[in-house]
């Protein structure tokens, strides 16, 4: 009864000082919303996150970085996503945590505090959306690593591959990151088993452009990655110097492989011993010359599985069409040792291209070796077939050759 009298009280008193009570809600409610604003805005300064002991590392890393510029002026460029959305997630879920983590000293022993895997989608939403506007050096990067996977195990699906994958500790520090920097500055070859997104990160600062190529390649397309060619074990790497031999390809491109198998590129690589010498000295294994084809030693089990896919699929992109371009066989069989040359004599099939090309009739694409070596995609280049088409060209007419516009 007490109070239901106090309530009658007050609100006679607002009936009867309308005006006074209206004049005092406006400047409490304008109080309130000046309020906020002040600290949504000293909320989006990086200092506001830097006020909590555990982010002073993470604030002076990111001052220290080349991300501190004119287009990321604070924390929010990264850490918080597009819209409203966005930035509740990043309050509500992320705020709340942090704060709730601090409440309870859960980083007083010097732990650092750690992005949650939600925010990280976040994050590598904004390296994309930044670098997609201009600030990147190589744009077709961007898409390139948008159609990359990792590698899939037990039949799973490939998960995307994403920046933070590869650029570790950018800008904050990062244990693992931080340890690839000092392997690469000082061109350690660490020792131990790793994971594919370890690899990466390490290699983006060790090889970045052996990186770059793998996303170009149908292998990043597909989620074969490192270990997948290489194993995960270090050690057993760089023992082989990260040689893959085509029978670790052949585990998946097996016809290939059996046709390869076959061949002379592979009947030839691994060689024990020469027409002159019985015994391999150390002064042979490096001859010049010999050492870019042939394996002239057999010290370890996984040089007796010689031959190579790299010599015509160049590594990292592998891509078919290298295989296929005019001068990717003419590079050994050319300019190589004298026992792989070919004939070129005035007489000798290749003569006959070699005088067409120099007099212009055809062009260098239109007739190259693999036309007529591994016909129907096989790769056993020891068997041949002529086209009719290039018969023609070449030992029956005019065919396909291009009629000169001049009598020079």
């Amino acid at each position: 009864m007490e109070r239901l009298k106090q309530l009658k009280q007050v609100l006679e008193f607002i009936q009867r000082r309308k005006r006074l009570v209206g004049f005092f809600t406006i400047i409490v409610l304008a109080v309130f919303f000046v309020t906020i604003s002040k600290v949504y805005h000293y909320s989006e300064k990086s200092e506001f996150c830097a006020s909590c002991h555990e982010m002073k590392i993470h604030y002076d890393s990111f001052k220290a970085s080349k991300h501190h510029n004119e287009h990321v002026e604070n924390c929010h460029a990264c850490h918080v996503g597009p819209g409203l959305k966005g930035y509740a997630h990043a309050k509500l879920s992320d705020g709340t945590h942090d704060s709730f983590m601090h409440a309870f000293q859960a980083y007083t022993d010097g732990a650092f505090i750690e992005i949650a895997e939600d925010s990280l989608q976040i994050l590598n939403g904004n390296c994309v959306r930044c670098h997609s506007e201009g600030f990147t050096k190589d744009k077709s990067h961007i898409e390139y690593v948008s159609k990359s996977n990792k590698h899939g195990t037990g039949g799973a699906t490939p998960e995307k591959l994403a920046c933070t994958d590869c650029h570790l500790g950018v800008v904050h520090p990062h244990m693992p990151g931080d340890l690839f920097k000092a392997y690469a500055a000082k061109k350690i070859k660490p020792y131990g088993t790793y994971e594919e997104t370890d690899c990466l990160a390490c290699h983006k600062m060790a090889t970045p452009d052996v990186v770059k190529e793998w996303t170009k390649s149908a292998h990043a397309v597909k989620g074969v990655t490192c270990i997948s060619c290489h194993g995960n074990d270090h050690r057993y790497i760089a023992r082989k110097r990260g040689y893959v031999s085509a029978s670790a390809c052949g585990e998946c491109h097996q016809n290939q492989f059996l046709d390869f198998k076959e061949s002379a590129h592979l009947q030839g690589h691994p060689v024990a011993a020469t027409s002159k010498f019985d015994v391999i000295t150390t002064k042979l294994l490096n001859i010049e010359g010999c050492k870019d084809c042939h394996k002239l030693s057999l010290s370890y089990e996984f040089d007796r599985f010689g031959g190579s896919c790299d010599a015509c699929h160049p590594s990292h992109k592998f891509a078919v069409t290298d295989a296929k371009a005019y001068d990717a066989c003419e590079k050994c069989h050319i300019g190589g040792p004298d026992h792989s040359r070919l004939d070129t004599s005035e007489k000798s099939i290749f003569g006959k291209v070699q005088k067409l090309r120099s007099q212009g009739l055809i062009t260098k694409e239109l007739v190259t070796c693999q036309a007529c070596h591994g016909p129907n995609k096989s790769h056993n280049f020891t068997k041949s077939f002529i086209p009719q088409n290039l018969d023609v060209l070449l030992f029956g007419g005019t065919g396909l050759v291009k009629l000169p516009t001049t009598h020079k």
